[in-house]
C-alpha cells in the first residue's frame, strides 16, 4: 500500500515538473521575440536617423540619449499596446505597493532620482538590472541557509539539498555533522515555508531566476556605495516600475514575485536590497 502510495506521489511530482518546464519553454519563447523586436527597432532606428543626418547635413550629428530615448520609447509603446487595462501581474498575496510603502524609507527628492535614473539608463543596463534582480535573490537565499560560509562557489538553488549532506561531511573521514546538517536543513525549510506564502514555488523559481540572470546578464560596474544611483537602485518602487516597463509581459509577474521575495528577505535582515 506505502509502495503504491509512493509511486503515485511521484507521478504526480512528474506530472507537475512537467508543466513547469513546458512553461519555462513558452518564457524562452517570449523573451527570444523581445530580443527579436528590439533588433527590428534599433535598426528602424539607424535608418531614421541616416535619413535625418542625409535631409538635414547642417543639423549635425544626434546625441546618442536621442537616440536611446526614440529606442525605448518605440519599445515601451509596443509593450503598452499588449498590456491589458486590468490585468492582475502577481501571484503574490501581498500587495507590492504597500509592502514597499511599508519597508522603504523615503525623502522628498526621491522620485525625483527615480525619474532622473529611468532616463539616463540605456536600454542594456535597464536589462541588466532585470538579472540583477533575480541573481540577488539567489545570492541571498543561498547566504541565508549556509550563513557560515563566506565562499559560495559551486552552490545553486537546485543543489542545495546536496551542497547540505556536502558541507555536513568530513571530506576525508565521511563523518556526518548531523546536528548541524539538520540546522542547515531546518533553515532552508523555514526560509522556503515563509516565501511560498509570498508565492514562490521552490520547483519553478529556482530555474526560472537561472534563465532571467542568462538572458539578461547581471550589472558590469557596482554603483558606488554612497552614489544617487545605488540609492535609486535600491528603490523597490524604481524595480518594479523598470519591470513593468522593460520585461516582456509574460515574465512581469513572476519578476514582480521575485522582487516581492527580495524585499520581504531586506526587510528581514535590515539590509539594502541589492548587495555586492
Amino acid at each position: 500500500m506505502d509502495w503504491e502510495k509512493t509511486v503515485a506521489a511521484l507521478l504526480s511530482e512528474n506530472e507537475k515538473l512537467g508543466q513547469e518546464n513546458e512553461q519555462l519553454k513558452s518564457l524562452l519563447c517570449v523573451v527570444k521575440e523581445n530580443r527579436d523586436l528590439r533588433a527590428r527597432t534599433r535598426s528602424f532606428n539607424n535608418d531614421t536617423l541616416e535619413e535625418f543626418s542625409v535631409s538635414s547635413p547642417s543639423a549635425g550629428k544626434p546625441s546618442s540619449l536621442w537616440q536611446t530615448t526614440f529606442d525605448d520609447r518605440q519599445f515601451r509603446e509596443h509593450l503598452q499596446q499588449t498590456k491589458t487595462s486590468n490585468e492582475h501581474r502577481t501571484s503574490s498575496p501581498v500587495d507590492l505597493k504597500s509592502f514597499i510603502q511599508s519597508s522603504m524609507h523615503t525623502d522628498t527628492n526621491e522620485t525625483a532620482e527615480v525619474q532622473s535614473c529611468q532616463a539616463d539608463n540605456p536600454p542594456e543596463v535597464k536589462d541588466r538590472l532585470l538579472g540583477e534582480i533575480a541573481y540577488q535573490l539567489d545570492r541571498r537565499i543561498l547566504s541565508h541557509v549556509f550563513q557560515g560560509h563566506k565562499r559560495l562557489y559551486g552552490f545553486t538553488l537546485l543543489n542545495i539539498p546536496d551542497k547540505i549532506i556536502e558541507v555536513t561531511t568530513h571530506p576525508l573521514t565521511g563523518k556526518i555533522d548531523d546536528g548541524y546538517r539538520v540546522h542547515l536543513t531546518q533553515r532552508y525549510s523555514n526560509l522556503m515555508d515563509r516565501l511560498n506564502q509570498l508565492g514562490y514555488k521552490a520547483t519553478l523559481h529556482p530555474p526560472f531566476t537561472e534563465f532571467i540572470v542568462n538572458t539578461y546578464g547581471i550589472l558590469k560596474e557596482r554603483p558606488g556605495e554612497y552614489s544617487t544611483q545605488a540609492k535609486v537602485y535600491n528603490n523597490p518602487d524604481f524595480l518594479g516600475k523598470l519591470i513593468m516597463s522593460t520585461a516582456p509581459r509574460k515574465l512581469q509577474k513572476d519578476l514582480l514575485l521575485v522582487l516581492t521575495c527580495l524585499c520581504n528577505m531586506a526587510e528581514k535582515d535590515r539590509k539594502p536590497l541589492l548587495l555586492w
